[in-house]
């Protein structure tokens, strides 16, 4: 079994966009250093999950938020929570990268100059190490100052991962953060996840079934804002518990069995 050992934990989760409920109650912990796949089909709050372990989800209009995000034992959701300080903890990929207008180089510098990392003694190699690490230097060292725009979309989320990484995040949450990639560009990036779950804890939500039995350690499956099962990948891949599971890890229809979240 998994250990339980964890940054996150969520308990009774329900998120609203007006009237129309996304989550309904979830309870779940995020395991440390372990890769942890959200699943679902398209519309079932796969997104807003992840989003609400960095307070993202807040950003949009109209939303209700009622239960506890913990992260590191505290509730994030606490008025008194610096969401600066939140966010730091977490790096986000999402679906398309979100390159800063600037060069490969000031786009890792960019997070480091905020947070205090200054010169170009401390910055150089710096920089140098979080590309590395994104598996990106080779590629770009002898470009460093041409822009990130001219960088192809697989190097452009590279160079986003290095960003978020030269902050020294505790969790990488990824939302379909290889869905805009082509094949290769993808498959760099899940060895690049493989590799640093070593060092962080890895939440990613993904519509690809193929990709969470490749990279999970730990699966999440939700259906129309309710979590229906969650667990160890080999065993949740395996032997499902419940119904809609086998029919959705089956290719099958799952039968309208849960009200669904909005009533």
């Amino acid at each position: 079994m998994i250990d339980v050992q964890t940054h996150i934990r969520v308990k009774n989760l329900s998120v609203w966009y007006g009237k129309q409920q996304a989550l309904n109650q979830i309870n779940i912990r995020i395991p440390d250093k372990r890769i942890t796949a959200i699943i679902g089909p398209s519309g079932c709050g796969k997104s807003t999950l992840l989003k609400s372990f960095n307070r993202l989800i807040e950003l949009q209009e109209g939303v209700k938020i009622t239960g506890h995000v913990l992260v590191d034992g505290e509730d994030i959701n606490d008025p008194k929570v610096e969401v600066t300080h939140l966010r730091k903890k977490m790096g986000l990929l999402s679906q398309k990268p979100q390159v800063l207008p600037m060069s490969i180089y000031e786009n890792v510098a960019y997070g480091l100059k905020i947070h205090g990392v200054n010169g170009k003694k401390n910055l150089d190699p710096t920089v140098e190490h979080y590309l590395q690490e994104a598996n990106l230097w080779e590629e770009v060292k002898d470009r460093l100052h041409t822009p990130a725009s001219k960088l192809s979309t697989g190097q452009q989320q590279r160079l986003c991962l290095a960003r978020g990484l030269a902050v020294e995040p505790e969790v990488i949450l990824g939302d379909e953060p290889t869905s805009a990639l082509d094949p290769l560009s993808a498959e760099c990036i899940e060895h690049r996840f493989l590799k640093l779950k070593e060092k962080y804890t890895i939440v990613l939500v993904t519509h690809i079934l193929r990709q969470a039995k490749r990279l999970a350690d730990y699966v999440v499956f939700l259906y129309l804002g309710n979590l229906i099962e969650h667990g160890p990948a080999e065993e949740f891949f395996k032997n499902p518990k419940d119904p809609k599971t086998r029919a959705y890890i089956s290719g099958g229809f799952i039968e309208e069995t849960t009200r669904k979240a909005s009533g």
